[in-house]
């Protein structure tokens, strides 16, 4: 679901992402996206976030940089996020990246 302007917060909840809804960021494309109403499917964008703690409200949103171009339904007036989507594209530091061990 896309956040109409106007409508809190400001900012995208995913770790260290500076985005807000402003002119600028509309300007360049970004969209903001609520966490899903149904709890399954907003506790795997929440884990998706890697956010320790972090429970999402009714007006936490994700920005479009999160997800794939391929996430998108962009047939509307509005873009909108396929359904059963979830977050991918993030920035972790170093000690919240799943990596595998190497030798």
């Amino acid at each position: 679901m896309v956040v109409e302007p106007g409508e809190m917060p400001e900012h995208c909840a995913a770790y260290s992402c500076t985005n807000r809804r402003t002119t600028g960021s509309r300007a360049r494309g970004i969209t903001f996206h609520r966490f899903p109403k149904d709890k399954d499917k907003r506790k795997k964008w929440e884990l998706a976030l890697r956010r320790e703690g972090f429970t999402a409200t009714e007006s936490s949103v994700i920005c479009s940089q999160h997800f794939k171009q391929d996430d998108f339904d962009r047939t509307g007036q509005v873009v909108r996020l396929k359904d059963g989507v979830i977050p991918s594209l993030f920035s972790f530091l170093v000690h919240l990246q799943r990596v595998g061990i190497s030798s």
